[in-house]
């Protein structure tokens, strides 16, 4: 089970929280645009935990939640996705990560790449891909990409340590 404890602990190493939500600043009477968001991850082993943790998050100053897929036990694609999306105060990224990057996901590639697509049909906001396989994921969407959807493409190296 994770608290917000867990959530205080990974937004307390991100610059600090913009002065208002979604980034935006007043200053001198002028919206300015904050490029500083806090992220908070979810890493909850079922989606009613993850439901819990993402209203907590935005009660605690977050600004988008990362909903890390691969952290659950038990996933039905089609069904907890539309719920994570329905249910969140705040913005979405979807990340799937597999063991090779660090993850705890362990199966069929086509699979996990299949429901970060479904993600981006659904509503998220931002999907976060893998560098190994953005060629291939981008090329996936194309024309089929929503006008306010964002792909992240990362790299990550974790040798000693996962984040589930």
């Amino acid at each position: 089970m994770h608290s917000i404890s867990t959530m205080e602990a990974a937004t307390c190493s991100v610059l600090p929280a913009p002065s208002s939500p979604a980034g935006v600043q007043i200053e001198s009477g002028k919206m300015k645009r904050n490029p500083t968001l806090i992220c908070v991850p979810l890493v909850a082993e079922s989606v009613d935990q993850m439901v819990i943790d993402m209203r907590e998050a935005k009660a605690s100053g977050g600004d988008l939640v990362e909903i890390r897929l691969d952290c659950l036990k038990s996933f039905n694609p089609q069904q907890d996705i539309e719920t994570l999306i329905k249910e969140c105060p705040l913005p979405t990224l979807f990340t799937y990560r597999p063991k090779w990057e660090g993850g705890q996901y362990d199966g069929d590639e086509n699979e996990r790449l299949d429901a970060l697509r479904l993600a981006m049909e659904l509503g998220a906001d931002y999907v976060d891909i893998e560098l190994q396989v953005a060629d291939e994921f981008n090329n996936s969407i194309r024309g089929r990409k929503p006008e306010k959807f964002k792909l992240i493409v990362s790299s990550h190296n974790y040798q000693k340590h996962s984040v589930c």
